[in-house]
């Protein structure tokens, strides 16, 4: 039954993507999330079409990030049948003129969080070129004891998302929108004994993983825990 499980961390394919999006995915709730946790909804969000896997509806699109307002979510779902689904951390003055302009530097504040991926440990299945039950439960330990340690230097406001191939931490707190880029690197090296991607906390990699959607690289939902890491739940129906 293990053995079974594992083989299951593949690439979507189209179809099961499309299928995902249009019966599993739920706008609503990505809403729910934003609102639930004190957010206000991404004034940007971002896709990949299939550059990765190179499962794509047209080829052209291989390496490309489309840009587009929150409001045509649901159009652009519907039009790429994405890899992965992005939103932007960032808060611009005129998302309007940075999406026109894609001058994403020019933020003024920034949500802080932390990417734990499995990228950054030592893992055996690596080496098989996909993802394991075992190593993600040592990096959800990992994780937890992190988000710890943040708690107890001041971090007041932390969630906790599964990517995929790993698990994010949001730190909320609103001081930690305005942190400076100093900042943000201090943090990095206060942390660096953890397995986080610094430049997604430095803040030079501003789009994370949608919340409810799919990681097409591995068939994983991205979810979000409340107290355990629940495996089942991030398995989207066309793998049940």
């Amino acid at each position: 039954m293990k053995k079974r499980a594992e083989k299951e961390f593949r690439p979507a394919t189209l179809d099961e993507r499309k299928e995902f999006y249009e019966k599993e995915f739920s706008i609503g709730k990505v809403k729910s999330w934003f609102k639930s946790n004190g957010m206000k909804l991404p004034q940007l969000c971002a896709l990949d079409a299939g550059s990765e896997t190179g499962i794509m509806l047209d080829k052209r699109w291989k390496n490309t990030i489309f840009y587009f307002p929150f409001s045509e979510l649901k159009e652009k779902i519907k039009k790429y049948n994405p890899e992965d689904l992005y939103y932007d951390r960032n808060v611009y003055k005129n998302p309007k003129k940075i999406l026109k302009k894609l001058q994403f530097n020019k933020w003024i504040k920034q949500e802080l969080a932390f990417d734990i991926d499995l990228d950054n440990i030592k893992c055996r299945c690596k080496k098989k070129k996909r993802v394991c039950s075992k190593c993600l439960n040592k990096l959800f330990k990992i994780t937890q004891k992190m988000k710890k340690e943040l708690e107890k230097i001041g971090f007041k406001k932390l969630i906790l998302v599964y990517s995929g191939r790993g698990f994010h931490i949001h730190a909320l707190d609103e001081k930690a929108y305005s942190f400076s880029i100093k900042e943000r690197r201090n943090l990095n090296k206060k942390f660096a004994k953890y397995p986080i991607d610094p430049w997604v906390s430095r803040g030079y990699i501003r789009l994370m993983r949608m919340p409810y959607s799919l990681h097409g690289v591995v068939s994983r939902m991205v979810i979000p825990i409340k107290n355990s890491f629940q495996k089942e739940k991030t398995i989207p129906n066309f793998l049940s």
